[in-house]
This record gives C-alpha cells, sequence and structure tokens, in this order.
C-alpha cells in the first residue's frame, strides 16, 4: 500500500497549542510503522512576505500580552472578544500563504489552533485539534472536517455551535504518552509518600512567555517548599526569567542547588532544590518524562498541563494571575473537580512551605491526588493516533 501523507501545522507560538500536535505525533511513533508518513511544519516555514510578517506580528503581540502587566490586560480582553470567523486584514494576510499551500491538497492535515481552522476552513480532510477540556468562544470556529476533544463537555459545545456529533471526535485527555505509560506506578508511589512523613517534592513550571509575576510566585513558593523541609524541581528554559529569578534568590539567601538534565540520575536522594534547564518544547518533555516519578505535586498556571491534575493523580497548585482566555476556565474546572488549590498572591508563595505541609498532615494533598486518578481516560493522544491510523492508512 501507498504511505498515506499526513500532515503537522504547527503555529509555534507558546507552548499550548503546539503541544497537542507534539503529543499526536509521540503517539504515531510509538506505535510503529503505521503506513502514515508524517509531514510537519509550521506557519512561519510555510509563509512568505506580507504573510510572514504578519505571523511575526502576532508572535510579538503574544510575548508582550503574555507576559501580563497593562498589556497582559488589554491581551486578555483582546482574546476574550476573538472570533476567528471574522478575517479581518491582518488575519486575511497571514492565511495568504496558508491557502495557496493547503487549500487544494487533499492530504490530511492536522492543526491545533483555531485561527488555522479559521483560514483553512472548507479545506478537505482538515483536521482540529482541540486538546484543552475548556472551550471558550475564542476556540469555537468553523470550517474543519473533524474535531478532536477531550470530553464529551467540550463536544457538546461544538455541538451547540454548529457541528455534526459524526464530526466530533471524543478521544479523553491529552496527557504526554511517556507520562501515561508510567501513569500507574508513579500515583503508587506518590500515595505512599504522601500517606509518610516524607517531606513533599513538587515540580514547578511556568508558561513559555514567562510572565514576571508567574515567575516571582514560582521561585517564592519553590524556595518556601524547600525552607519548610520540602524538595523542589524548577523547570526552566535556559537563560530565562524563572531560571536567572530562582538561581538569584539562592545565592542572595545562601541556598544550595544543583543544575539538572535529562542525564540527572538522581538513583539516590533527590536533591533538595534542582533548576532543570531545556532550551527546546521536545527537551522540556524530555526532562519531564524521565523526573516525573519524584513528582507529588506540581506548580504552574492553569494551561495545559491541567490535564495531569484531572488525570494522573498529581496535585495542582495554580499560578496566578490568570492570562489568555483558557486560563480562567481551567482554573474553575480544576477548582470544581477538587484537584487543585490556588497560589494566589505573592505573600501566599512566600509561605507556601508552611501551607504545603499542613495540607499533607490534614490528608489534603491525598485527597486532591486521590481526586484526579481514575475519573477520566487519559490516553487521548493514543485514540487520536488510532483514530488516524484506521481512517488514513486501515491496511497498516
Amino acid at each position: 500500500m501507498k504511505p498515506v501523507p499526513i500532515r503537522f501545522l504547527y503555529t509555534n507560538i507558546g507552548r499550548g497549542h503546539p503541544f497537542y500536535l507534539d503529543g499526536i505525533i509521540e503517539a504515531l511513533v510509538r506505535r510503529g510503522n503505521t503506513g502514515i508518513v508524517r509531514s510537519e511544519t509550521d506557519v512561519f516555514e510555510v509563509s512568505t512576505g506580507l504573510s510572514n510578517f504578519a505571523w511575526r506580528v502576532v508572535r510579538a503581540v503574544y510575548r508582550g500580552g503574555a507576559s501580563g502587566g497593562l498589556l497582559g490586560t488589554a491581551y486578555n480582553r483582546l482574546r476574550s472578544a476573538r472570533d476567528y470567523n471574522r478575517r479581518g486584514l491582518v488575519q486575511r494576510l497571514m492565511g495568504r500563504s496558508l491557502r495557496r499551500r493547503y487549500i487544494e491538497d487533499s492530504s490530511p492535515l492536522v492543526v491545533a489552533h483555531p485561527i488555522l481552522v479559521a483560514e483553512l476552513a472548507g479545506k478537505e480532510r482538515l483536521i482540529y485539534q482541540h486538546g484543552e477540556n475548556v472551550v471558550p468562544d475564542e476556540a469555537l470556529v468553523a470550517g474543519a472536517d473533524t474535531v478532536c476533544v477531550p470530553s464529551e463537555e467540550a463536544a457538546d459545545r461544538f455541538a451547540d455551535y454548529g457541528y455534526s456529533r459524526s464530526a466530533l471526535f471524543v478521544s479523553g485527555l491529552c496527557i504526554e504518552p511517556a507520562l501515561v505509560k508510567q501513569a500507574g506506578d508513579a500515583y503508587s508511589e506518590r500515595i505512599v509518600r504522601l500517606d509518610s512523613a516524607e517531606p513533599p517534592a513538587g515540580a514547578f513550571f511556568s508558561s513559555g512567555a514567562e510572565p514576571r509575576r508567574h515567575v516571582d510566585a514560582l521561585a517564592a513558593a519553590a524556595l518556601s517548599a524547600i525552607e519548610a523541609g520540602g524538595k523542589a524541581l524548577v523547570f526552566a528554559r535556559q537563560g530565562g526569567r524563572l531560571a536567572s529569578a530562582v538561581v538569584r534568590s539562592c545565592l542572595k539567601r545562601n541556598i544550595s542547588f544543583e543544575i539538572g538534565d535529562s542525564h540527572s540520575p538522581f538513583a539516590g536522594e533527590l536533591p533538595a532544590l534542582v533548576v532543570v534547564g531545556f532550551n527546546s518544547r521536545r527537551e522540556e518533555s524530555i526532562f519531564t518524562a524521565r523526573l516525573f516519578p519524584w513528582f507529588d505535586y506540581f506548580a504552574a498556571p492553569s494551561h495545559e498541563r491541567t490535564n495531569w491534575a484531572l488525570g494522573l493523580g498529581l496535585p495542582m497548585f495554580i499560578i496566578g494571575p490568570e492570562i489568555g482566555s483558557f486560563a480562567p476556565l481551567n482554573r474553575d474546572l480544576l477548582l470544581a473537580a477538587g484537584v487543585a488549590q490556588r497560589i494566589e498572591t505573592l505573600p501566599m508563595a512566600r509561605s507556601f512551605g508552611e501551607r504545603l505541609h499542613a495540607l499533607r498532615d490534614d490528608g489534603s494533598l491525598m485527597r486532591m491526588a486521590q481526586a484526579g486518578w481514575q475519573r477520566r481516560p487519559i490516553d487521548g493522544f493514543e485514540q487520536i493516533a488510532e483514530r488516524l491510523v484506521s481512517r488514513f492508512a486501515p491496511n497498516a
């Protein structure tokens, strides 16, 4: 049988939307020979001239807006009112090269950002991967052949918007296959640790834009946790704000730390504080998977990692403020599910260590973990990969 080409088109602006394509590709790779030939590119490679310039402007706006402050407030308002179906001048420029490249191509095309659905609306075999559990108005866009969603609740939103049920594929939570593979063992070990007097170990993550208020809260919470006897793994872009803030705070307060990477064995005792540096999204994912067995909880903004709290039995502490249209809805979902608590202010971050021990001692951390285990399917990426193979390479 002739190999079936299937194309993945990235925006590569931020981590969230690209992450959902990464997971599908990882699941396809793990399946081995599927009869599918993957083609991966991003909008910056495909676009030329004014189209490329428009995409670079949008990337600059994202980086500035997602960093918080006054620009972040304006950015939140802009996104909350965004309707990608109403294609203004800039959006038409962004889509010009994409339509020229893909609109007549019959190969399946998988995208994860609503703006790409709007620009390529009506293209044959256009697949929209909406991996988030929440569906803000911004994400509702017409024109896809298939929409992959993680839950029936998300499917209901797209159905109410106008998609037929036959166009909606409910996959389950989209969690990295490398984490799903070890989820059961990690959960069992975590429960044992949370039921003991052993100080909990936490993982700390920022969003890709590293907003200053997020960075300050994450650094303060991590140092508070270790000063209270706990342990912390801080995942930080090399040369970025979070890495600098943590190292600077440690030097100022004479706190020892180690620099970790994918080769850090930690076969015995986990150091009190490890700054895990990475240079790319792929590196961050690899390092996360290798160090995941140590996680007793994690702290992060309420973006794509909220899937971990909902499906892996891993308590979450939500770092505010919530930026963008997804984060506030994710926060509310997590709190309602009983799998997360908030770190809303810098003073709360600075006293996080004491709070963490109280939550461990009164059983709250244990209950948060249990509330997020075996309540939802966690193999969403594998299910999407299976769907693609069965649909486009049925004889593989």
